[in-house]
């Protein structure tokens, strides 16, 4: 039977590989925690706008993720600030809870460290698509796995790796099985000045 497939309306996960210096973020000794371990740290809740400290890396990150929604993703060009940023810290047992980031445009999680062991927790992505069918489906519902019928995706650290994807896009850390701790860089990105249009449009001249 001749048949094709239209891959309609994707939810993207773009991977970059950083090749500029972002060793700076090396010595940081800040992290923000999930609320499962909030717990178990003297200090949970670190800043939240780390990278105001470290403008070089800002910078090179930044600039990927407009090459991305210029070149990849075609949208026009304009300006886009960095929001939020945060290290995150993970020890061995432990993982994060499934969660999306709201207030955000698009959401980017940065690898930096110089080696991701085996056993290390992997970033487990959920299919948004799933909600929108009536029926309910599991693993034992699907003979072989495609990027077609899968419910989850796993991606592993590694360094200089730069994930970016739309805020939207509902993702968790697995749990860490490594002696050494599992660092990451989180941020969230949203446009500048005026997008839209119609009654759903929005500038940010307005309220100057």
């Amino acid at each position: 039977m001749n048949y094709s497939v239209a891959s309609l309306f994707p939810t993207p996960l773009i991977q970059v590989e950083v090749e500029e210096d972002t060793s700076e973020l090396l010595g940081h000794n800040q992290y923000t925690v999930s609320g499962e371990q909030r717990f178990d740290y003297k200090n949970p809740g670190a800043s939240r706008r780390v990278l105001e400290e470290y403008p070089k890396t800002k910078e090179i990150l930044l600039n990927k993720f407009i090459f991305v929604a210029e070149k990849v993703l075609g949208y026009k060009k304009r300006d886009y600030v960095i929001t939020t940023s945060w290290f995150t810290l993970t020890n061995r047992g432990e993982g994060s809870q499934n969660h999306r980031h709201k207030n955000s445009f698009w959401s980017c999680v940065y690898y930096y460290q110089e080696e991701y062991s085996e056993g290390t927790g992997k970033i487990l992505f959920e299919n948004p698509n799933t909600d929108k069918f009536d029926f309910c489906f599991s693993d034992c519902d699907i003979e072989q796995f495609n990027y077609l019928n899968g419910l989850v995706a796993t991606v592993a650290p590694k360094p200089n790796l730069l994930l970016i994807f739309p805020s939207y896009f509902e993702h968790q850390v697995t749990k860490h099985n490594n002696d050494t701790s599992r660092s990451s860089l989180a941020f969230n990105i949203v446009p500048l000045g005026r997008w839209g249009e119609g009654d759903g449009s929005y500038d940010q001249a307005w309220f100057n």
